[in-house]
Formats: C-alpha cells, sequence, structure tokens
C-alpha cells in the first residue's frame, strides 16, 4: 500500500529556493487537490523523502575543486 506524505511549511520554502535555483527539476502532482507526491529530473523521480535528502544535503568538494571553482567565479565576474 502506497503510504503519501504532506510536505511542512519550512519543507515548502526550502524545495521552492531548491527547484528556483535547479530549474531541471519538476514537482510530479497528483489528484484534483495537485498533491505533490515527488520530483522529476530527466528520467529520474525522487520521492519526496530522497528530495527532502537531497536538498538538506551539504555540497562536499576537494581544495583543488574549489580553488576550480573559485578562479572560473572570478573570471566571469
Amino acid at each position: 500500500m502506497k503510504t503519501s506524505a504532506n510536505i511542512r511549511a519550512g519543507q515548502l520554502e526550502i524545495f521552492a529556493r531548491f527547484l528556483e535555483e535547479h530549474p531541471g527539476f519538476s514537482p510530479l502532482l497528483q489528484g484534483e487537490d495537485a498533491v505533490v507526491f515527488g520530483f522529476q529530473t530527466g528520467h529520474c523521480v525522487l520521492t519526496l523523502g530522497e528530495m527532502e535528502r537531497l536538498v538538506g544535503a551539504e555540497p562536499h568538494f576537494d581544495a583543488e575543486q574549489v580553488a576550480l571553482l573559485l578562479s572560473a567565479a572570478g573570471r566571469r565576474g
């Protein structure tokens, strides 16, 4: 049996900011009330729980990656 999960107000704000920064993710809606039951990017579908873990994850870069990112950002501006 499928169970549904509710999005808390705090989660909704965090998800909205994430989706604004990552436009390739689309919410998947279900039913007349358009309940969000997951998110899709390309052919990959993420549940609310998976999306919550993704959004809450801290980015992990090594020192070399950080240096490359910062130098690229400096050249753009």
